[in-house]
């Protein structure tokens, strides 16, 4: 039933298309197969667009003062950000020629809510004013664990999701998950992610079957949380339920023996203030945008990255590809590699994430040494596993590989 939907919705743009088309020759969309190769970046529409590298970093920034959006390396994204809303004005009287559905499951105010909004304002530019989205903010559009399936079958038309949420999905991109690679801010993560997207066709294909992908990313790094009444100095210590994503992350909870715990993030305040979740795998941008480190919530968190989860922006496919080539070039100028313009906005989602845990009485502690050598070993033993559990081992090594290698180079570009 979900097929003949998608079918019918492709149908009727396709007629769309053609009215739009009339007195100007006839709009040929194309049908090429879904993200067979990297977005292409090409076209005037890119050239005219801010750009990072047109503005200066802020000064620096250290966790006893509060962050604003101009006062650390993350102000040159949000000059962008800025640049794009001020030129998307230009087409505020332009009658769209399609207006998408966009499911996002965090609320306007976080960071995927800042490039979202960002995006589109690049896309209306890009397409001079023909292409809307109507954004369903904090899963209102699509329940967070069904926003897959129903950008698949064409209930909504764009989806922001983590593949990470569905278990089986996209397996070896959730290769960025694993602890030991070391990823120490969301500007180094989604550069590695977003290369190794480009240089994997086993990656590229798992998101071949599912939808046009425009796009892959990293959240920023995500501390060990807890509610509790002091430091620990082990893993043994390290006991009880564990709220942590599908892949690695729920690797880490079974290496250390603790129970994985599933719940939708907004779940999680009223599971940690009952003590029903002992400890917490979730980024410093989840901490602040879902009000975590409320006194009575979090107040503890060990000082090491369990992990950064891949975000994806996808269309339905046949959507898609019904869409004119002019439309699809258009979108695909400001997505891919241009996006990587945006990607600082995770450390000042960071920023603000320690900032309002000290600010709120919690304590950001680094592990002891014996501590930080039980952690390497765990995430050690963590990619081990999730390289045998591959279907095919040698492949998921060889892109775990290169992976570290790109962390490393990325880490020491932005070594923030």
């Amino acid at each position: 039933m979900k097929k003949i939907l998608a079918l019918v919705l492709a149908l009727l743009l396709v007629l769309a298309v053609a009215g739009c088309a009339k007195g100007g020759g006839t709009a040929t969309p194309t049908n090429a197969p879904a993200t067979q190769a990297p977005a292409d970046n090409g076209g005037s529409a890119k050239a005219a667009l801010p750009q990072r590298g047109d503005y200066a970093a802020g000064p620096a920034w250290s966790v006893e003062t509060e962050p604003t959006k101009d006062n650390g390396p993350w102000a040159q994204s949000y000059a962008v950000i800025d640049a794009l809303a001020e030129q998307a004005k230009a087409y505020d009287g332009v009658a769209p020629k399609f207006t998408f559905s966009l499911a996002c499951h965090d609320p306007a105010e976080s960071a995927p809510g800042e490039f979202l909004t960002a995006w589109a304002n690049a896309v209306t530019i890009a397409t001079e004013g023909a292409v809307d989205f109507n954004i369903g903010w904090s899963g209102s559009m699509s329940p967070t664990m069904a926003s897959l399936d129903d950008m698949k079958s064409g209930t909504i038309e764009f989806d922001w999701t983590l593949p990470c949420y569905f278990k089986g999905y996209m397996p070896l991109t959730n290769v960025i998950q694993n602890p030991g690679l070391g990823i120490k801010n969301g500007t180094a993560g989604s550069y590695a992610m977003w290369e190794l997207y480009k240089t994997n066709p086993e990656i590229q294909a798992e998101f071949a079957d599912d939808g046009e992908l425009l796009f892959v990313w990293t959240n920023c790094t995500s501390p060990l949380a807890y509610k509790g009444s002091g430091e620990i100095d082990g893993i043994a210590s390290i006991t009880g339920n564990i709220r942590a994503n599908n892949g690695p992350a729920q690797g880490f909870v079974k290496e250390v023996g603790a129970s994985v715990f599933g719940c939708p993030i907004g779940d999680v305040y009223s599971n940690v203030q009952n003590s029903i979740i002992n400890y917490l795998v979730t980024d410093w941008h989840g901490i602040k945008s879902f009000a975590l480190s409320d006194p009575g919530v979090l107040n503890y968190y060990i000082d090491t990255n369990i992990g950064c989860s891949a975000y994806a922006l996808m269309a339905n496919a046949d959507i898609w590809g019904a869409l004119p080539a002019d439309i699809q070039t258009a979108i695909k100028s400001v997505s891919g590699d241009y996006l990587l313009n945006l990607v600082d906005i995770w450390s000042f989602w960071e920023a603000a994430g320690r900032y309002g845990a000290v600010k709120n009485g919690g304590d950001i502690y680094a592990p002891s040494d014996a501590f930080a050598a039980q952690l390497a070993t765990a995430y050690d033993n963590v990619a081990a596993a999730w390289i045998a559990e591959q279907a095919d081992p040698a492949v998921a090594q060889r892109i775990y590989d290169q992976a570290k290698e790109l962390v490393g180079k990325y880490n020491a570009q932005f070594n923030w």
